[in-house]
């Protein structure tokens, strides 16, 4: 992947996860999927951590920091794919 188009991804998420959580509000077009904005955006923001970390483990030489900041990243991309999963109004996925 291109290092330029996950920073682009991780900057827009963490945006709308900054948005959610000092606002309140989430992005127009989520409006009516998420339920608590503020836990969202903190789901939001770890989510875009984890890519970002996951980036930067492939860049990593030595095979054991890579295969512990891999193992980081996925662990942080699970909790924050968690928290916006808590974050959503029940039954609506992907409406």
């Amino acid at each position: 992947m291109s290092v330029v188009a996950v920073a682009v991804v991780v900057v827009l998420y963490a945006g709308a996860g900054v948005l959610a959580i000092t606002t309140g509000r989430a992005a127009p077009w989520q409006r009516g999927d998420i339920l608590r904005p503020r836990v969202w955006g903190c789901g939001a923001l770890l989510f875009g951590a984890g890519m970002a970390l996951a980036r930067y483990g492939g860049t990593v030489r030595d095979l054991t920091a890579s295969t512990v900041v891999f193992a980081c990243s996925v662990l942080t991309l699970i909790c924050g794919w968690a928290l916006q999963h808590v974050g959503r109004r029940a039954g609506r996925v992907g409406v």
